[in-house]
């Protein structure tokens, strides 16, 4: 079984929209290091951390999609999917890719063949001049990896932490989100969502998604009495 750049679209529905212009950063620091990873070769290993809902799939898929738009190859692969579905051999020979994106990196903790396997994958990526982007929830220095080589290529990686949002930062994301797909969200509307609908980002994600469909098809702008209608009718 082999794998190509079309793989990046296996995350994706037609509505979902992953790019940098809709992603918030927390800090000028970490849009400065992406900015250097996807236009300089100054960085050629990134590895970004958080809990649940900081964004990093988010941040990937919109990554790749940079690369692609500039014409290179980049694949996005979530491990925790892959240990599922596939055997290790399946990252054999993707050094040819130009960005390979690793998500879910704490999926293969306690798994010595994908460990294996990824360490071999990073090197024939860094012998062909590729670059890497890998996800995880914790530090790499902190997950459960019985293979000491691998242990030590993560090391060599610039290492970020992606923090949990603040509910005024999950404001703002949850605005920017609803701007990239032409609808105009007020405060109003995102306090209520936060307020009535948890804090959960890619809950209030696919909250967004369903007012979307609901606006689109009634020609309907989001205000608080139809974020209401929409919500309550399942």
């Amino acid at each position: 079984m082999t794998l190509s750049a079309t793989q990046l679209t296996l995350k994706l529905s037609p509505r979902d929209i992953y790019n940098l212009d809709n992603y918030f950063f927390v800090s000028d620091e970490q849009a400065r290091a992406v900015e250097t990873f996807c236009q300089t070769d100054a960085v050629n290993f990134l590895y970004l951390w958080g809990e649940q809902g900081t964004g990093k799939t988010h941040l990937l898929l919109a990554i790749a999609e940079q690369f692609q738009l500039a014409g290179h190859q980049a694949i996005y692969l979530s491990l925790e999917d892959l240990r599922r579905q596939c055997q290790p051999e399946i990252l054999q020979s993707l050094e040819q890719t130009d960005l390979i994106c690793l998500d879910d990196l704490d999926a293969i903790a306690g798994d010595a063949d994908w460990q294996e396997a990824i360490f071999h994958c990073f090197n024939r990526l860094q012998l062909a001049g590729g670059k890497l982007l890998v996800a995880g929830l914790a530090n790499p220095a902190h997950i459960e990896l019985s293979l000491p080589d691998l242990r030590s290529r993560l090391a060599t990686a610039l290492i970020y932490q992606l923090p949990a949002l603040s509910d005024q930062s999950k404001q703002h994301a949850l605005m920017r989100q609803a701007q990239s797909r032409g609808l105009t969200m007020s405060d109003e509307v995102a306090n209520y969502l936060l307020r009535h609908h948890g804090r959960d980002m890619p809950v209030l994600i696919d909250l967004l998604k369903k007012l979307d469909k609901a606006s689109l098809q009634e020609q309907r702008r989001l205000t608080v009495p139809f974020v209401k209608q929409v919500l309550a009718d399942g």
